[in-house]
């Protein structure tokens, strides 16, 4: 009886077992949408010693080689607030307009360690802050260095190098008090370096090499730091790793020349996140990138006259993918852009697993999902097409949208529903890097006055100006994108989530 009594108790007190439910699970494989160069695969091509030209040539088969130099504007910082601080580790000047007639009360000269505070109320207002102190202003940072593909799960710190003499922020200090002189403008406002200076953002801890801009955007200020797009090149973080063989390096620093130049040309302006370009400024800079801009400076790649469309991820889980896998767009407007394998020892696996009835939350089925598979697959054996199955009826979506609706870290993957306890829902996340043309998507336009931002090429050995344009930073769509924007829009809006990506996610692409 004692014994009875106590199971009977025990029984009691244990918590019911949960009821098994469908769960969908996603087997996949690499990082990042797939198409064009695979930075593993450059990775490896390099170790095994491919030259530049091979490792190009395997990823954007069909593509030249050709010379190109400009500008480019990357849009640093894009606040809600409209107040935000510049520092001037190495001195400089702020500027309203940047070139030309100044407002009244402009240039404010700003001393080595300087600051200013910008605000936006209708008009620009800039009030000096005084000197801040050293970590305000942008101190050495220490850089994840990612280990290099099968040696190390480790990741090791590297301090970005020190600054020359003349960006060097001063000793740390108490703040002087400000001047209570506030300087207005209807214009936007430039911070300007010294010469070889850089301009500091506090809020990113990071320093920019060229000009930045504060403009007035839809919420708040945004900044943008327009630079040559050599400097541009060394401040970039999608190779953080030194040990990369040098011919891997260039292959990426002429793809991401390539990419940051085609943006410009088709919007104006490119972001500074995993969406488009990772790019971290002067901080990120070390030798052994510095090293490939300067041996390919000027080297891009053109496909029938125009910039080729340089995409490239991470990982594409050995072997690369169609636009149309990886972007949802139609492959033939970039042929060179195909589905082919490549070497790799590192295919990175991974798995996520979702309960189909949160699945049906985000995707917004309006009945209870019983069913998803993919239906239609392209070259590469990546999922273009999903169907879902359940009490509302048959549905099909593109597969991009259901990569994002559960944050899947790659286009390569397979499906299977297994019954289970409910996990957590992972969480949404789009990790493709977009179309250069696109990558000004997601920022409000800027409202300055026109700078002159022109692009140089050169094809056949001689350096020709092409045609100018006068560049407000304002992107500008043909029709065409525009509605295959509008498209993909329409069709992934239930599962979009506003977002910046962390520069750590796009080495990723």
């Amino acid at each position: 009886m004692l014994t009875l009594a106590l199971v009977a108790v025990m029984l009691a007190g244990a918590a019911p077992a949960r009821a098994a439910v469908p769960v969908l699970v996603v087997d996949g494989r690499g990082w990042g949408h797939g198409v064009g160069m695979a930075q593993d695969g450059a990775l490896w091509m390099g170790r095994a010693g491919a030259s530049t030209a091979e490792i190009l040539g395997h990823f954007y088969p069909g593509v030249e080689r050709s010379r190109a130099t400009g500008e480019v504007r990357v849009a640093v910082l894009d606040d809600d607030d409209r107040d935000v601080t510049v520092t001037f580790p190495g001195g400089g000047e702020v500027r309203s307009p940047r070139h030309g007639q100044q407002e009244a009360g402009f240039p404010i000269t700003v001393e080595p360690g300087g600051a200013v505070r910008i605000r936006h109320d209708g008009r620009y207002r800039v009030v000096p802050a005084g000197r801040m102190q050293a970590r305000s202003a942008g101190s050495r940072q220490l850089v994840p260095i990612p280990p290099p593909p099968g040696s190390s799960t480790t990741t090791t710190l590297m301090p970005a190098p020190a600054p020359s003499p003349t960006t060097t922020a001063p000793p740390e200090d108490e703040p002087t008090p400000p001047p209570a002189t506030e300087r207005t403008s209807g214009s936007s406002i430039w911070a300007i370096p010294a010469r070889d200076a850089t301009v500091g953002l506090p809020e990113r801890a990071a320093r920019y090499r060229g000009v930045v801009e504060a403009v007035a955007g839809d919420a708040g200020l945004r900044l943008v730091n327009q630079l040559d797009v050599e400097q541009y090149l060394r401040g970039m973080g999608e190779v953080r790793d030194p040990s990369w063989p040098q011919s891997s390096l260039r292959a990426q620093a002429i793809a991401a020349r390539t990419y940051g130049l085609r943006a410009m040309a088709a919007a104006g302006e490119i972001c500074d996140s995993q969406r488009c370009q990772v790019y971290l400024g002067q901080q990120a800079e070390y030798a052994a990138m510095d090293r490939a801009v300067r041996d390919t400076a000027g080297q891009v790649l053109r496909y029938r006259g125009g910039f080729a469309a340089a995409v490239y991820s991470a990982n594409g889980g050995g072997v690369s993918a169609t636009p149309r896998e990886g972007f949802g767009t139609p492959d033939a407007a970039h042929p060179y852009l195909r589905a082919a394998p490549y070497e790799t020892r590192t295919p990175d696996p991974w798995q996520v697993r979702i309960a189909l009835t949160d699945l049906a939350t985000r995707l917004d089925y309006p009945g209870e999902l019983t069913d998803l598979r993919v239906a239609e697959t392209g070259p590469s054996d990546r999922a273009v097409i999903v169907a879902l199955e359940g009490s509302a009826g048959p549905r099909t979506i593109p597969a991009i949208q259901l990569q994002r609706a559960i944050g899947l870290r790659s286009s390569k993957w397979q499906t299977r529903i297994e019954l289970g306890e409910a996990p957590p829902p992972p969480p949404e996340a789009d990790r493709v890097q977009a179309l250069p043309e696109h990558a000004a998507l997601g920022f409000s336009a800027p409202t300055s006055a026109p700078t002159t931002s022109p692009v140089r090429a050169d094809t056949a050995g001689d350096e020709v100006q092409t045609a100018g344009r006068e560049s407000t930073g304002r992107p500008r769509w043909p029709l065409g994108a525009l509605a295959m924007l509008a498209a993909a829009a329409l069709g992934a809006a239930a599962t979009r989530r506003a977002h910046r990506g962390a520069p750590s996610e796009k080495a990723s692409g």
